[in-house]
Order: C-alpha cells, then sequence, then structure tokens
C-alpha cells in the first residue's frame, strides 16, 4: 500500500484476471512435476530428486486449498460476515505452511536415517534434467504468483509464489547432490534431500507465524501508519490524531480513526470534517476497503467542565419546574 499517492492507486483488470488463472497454472504445473521427479527419481535411486517430487505433490495440495479459499473470500460481505471472508486467505495460509513443514520434517527425518544405516549410492545422471526443469519452471511460477499476488494483495496467491520458491531451492540442492554423488561423494544425495527437507521447514515455519500475526490483527508498518497520519493532518479542523487502528481482511485493509477537533465544532460541521477525512485515506490507495472516523474534542477537560455546568443548571430548573408540574 503506497501511502504517499495522492490519488488512488488502480488496479488493472488484467492483474485480477491473472491471480484469478495463477493457482490453476500452479496446480497444474506442480502435479506435472511432482509425478515427473517421483517417477525419475525411482528410476535412477535418486533420494534427492523423489524428496524434491514429494515436495511437489505437497504444492499440489496446497494450491487447492488456495484455489478453494480465493472462491470463498470472493463471495464478499454479508449480514453474518459485515467484514468479508478475506480473513479465510489467512487460514490457507497456515494449512499450506502446516502441511509443507510436516512434508520437509518427514524428508529430513528419512534422509539422515538413510544416512546414518548407510543405504547410499550414487544416481543416475538422467535425474539432472528433472531437477534441472524443476528449478527453471519454478522461478517463473514464482515470479508469476508474486506478481499477481501482490498487484491484488492476496496473501493466499502470494503464499503459494513462496512455496515455489522453496522448489526451485530445493531442486539446486538436488542437482548439486546428484553432481556430488557420482563424482565420487555417494552420501550427497541423501544429504541434498535432507537439505531440501530443511529448506522447507524454516521458510514453513517463518512464513506461517506471519499469517498468523495477521489472523491477530497485526497492524501495518510504522512508516505506513506515519504517512497516514500526516496525510490526516493536512485536513483543516484536525487538530490532531489520537489514534490510527488497522486490520487486514484478505487482500484489504479497514481502518479505524480518532482526531482531534475544536470543541466549538458544530455536529454537522464534525461531521463534515468526519467524511473529508475518510475520503482523504480511502483516496491512498484502493487496498483500503473503509475506514471508520471518531471525533474528539482537542480540549476535552474543558467541554467537560461546561457539560458539567449545563447539567447543574438543568438539574436546578428540574427540582424548581417539577414541584410545580406536580401541583
Amino acid at each position: 500500500m503506497c501511502a504517499q499517492n495522492n490519488t488512488q492507486t488502480k488496479i488493472p483488470e488484467k492483474c485480477y484476471d491473472c491471480a484469478g488463472k495463477v493457482p490453476t497454472v500452479c496446480f497444474l504445473s506442480n502435479l506435472t512435476m511432482g509425478i515427473f521427479k517421483m517417477s525419475v527419481g525411482v528410476l535412477t535411486d535418486s533420494r534427492g530428486l523423489f524428496a524434491d517430487g514429494l515436495h511437489s505433490f505437497s504444492d499440489v495440495i496446497a494450491t487447492g486449498g488456495v484455489i478453494l479459499s480465493l472462491r470463498i473470500a470472493d463471495k464478499g460481505a454479508d449480514p453474518r460476515y459485515p467484514y468479508g471472508r478475506g480473513k479465510i486467505e489467512f487460514v490457507s495460509c497456515i494449512f499450506v505452511y502446516s502441511v509443507l513443514f510436516i512434508i520437509g520434517t518427514l524428508i529430513f527425518s528419512e534422509s539422515v536415517w538413510s544416512i546414518y544405516k548407510g543405504d547410499v549410492k550414487a544416481p543416475g545422471m538422467v535425474s539432472l534434467f528433472p531437477a534441472l526443469f524443476s528449478v527453471i519452471a519454478n522461478a517463473f511460477l514464482c515470479r508469476l504468483g508474486k506478481c499477481a499476488g501482490k498487484a491484488v494483495n492476496s496473501p493466499a496467491i502470494i503464499a503459494n509464489a513462496n512455496e515455489n520458491k522453496a522448489d526451485s531451492l530445493s531442486s539446486v540442492a538436488v542437482i548439486a547432490g546428484i553432481i556430488a554423488a557420482n563424482l565420487g561423494y555417494t552420501y550427497c544425495d541423501p544429504l541434498a534431500a535432507a537439505g531440501v527437507g530443511l529448506v522447507i521447514m524454516r521458510m514453513a515455519s517463518k512464513l506461517e507465524w506471519r499469517a498468523i500475526e495477521n489472523l491477530m490483527d497485526k497492524s501495518l508498518p510504522v512508516d505506513k501508519l506515519r504517512a497516514i497520519n500526516e496525510r490526516i493532518l493536512e485536513v483543516e479542523e484536525v487538530k490532531k490524531v489520537n489514534y490510527i487502528k488497522t486490520r487486514q481482511i484478505g487482500k484489504q485493509y479497514w481502518l479505524d480513526v480518532e482526531i482531534q477537533v475544536a470543541p466549538s465544532m458544530t455536529m454537522r460541521v464534525g461531521d463534515v470534517i468526519s467524511k473529508v477525512v475518510k475520503k482523504t485515506i480511502m483516496n491512498i490507495s484502493e487496498k483500503i476497503k473503509d475506514v471508520t472516523v471518531v471525533l474528539a474534542c482537542s480540549k476535552p477537560e474543558e467541554k467537560i467542565k461546561k457539560e458539567k455546568v449545563k447539567l447543574g443548571v438543568l438539574g436546578k430548573l428540574k427540582t424548581i419546574l417539577l414541584p410545580a408540574k406536580a401541583a
């Protein structure tokens, strides 16, 4: 979200179209690569390549979860879900990374066990080609996914792109392991598989925690809050910004803002000021879904004293008028 722009950032329609197609492309690509790598891994006795194929299959499961979550999130708001269903994307991210972490743990433990048992041998050099193809294909899918995910601010699509990045890195490790194993260091192939497992576990745990933070309504970064604060203070009659509370719900943000105005301001003028502030914030980015603006007095203690005086006068008038009315 860019808080420096004076005009609303418009997301091109082609980005929405691309974002809608990316999960399906990733699903089919990962399914194909998973079958290809696991098959060649079995035929060439490459534990690293087989583990990499298993990783691609875990991506298939994860991508299926992403596709489902995006369909639910796109249903929008209704009386039961007034803020929409956008947080399902964070739930999807947690599911995706949990699956990846489990797969990474299994790959790592199985590889270490095979090294411990001494069950190692050099795989066929043919296994290099699927791994090399995987590096290129996953790098392309990662770039495509991150472009589409950032354009529409979709956590689920970005999560899927990070999976492709992990798969590409693991394929690089597999290539190194196969080459080293054929040079006489036979333990390097299962060692590469163990490396794949570690890469998956590290990335999964890091990104899963990020998704959990967003479920707990983590605020926007300080620099973006500061930029929003500066834009609000540009509005006339706004004396101070008491707080800015933000939350991310799927692709969009919701803000609660309290501003200070003069205690003498009328309700009509205050309503106009709150609408101007809301429009100013909404114009910062198309990713801001809604803003709630609350007005507060710039010197609340003085207004409280005045209100107490008014209430005291009204109380005295009531004691005078009520007996007369009863009589």
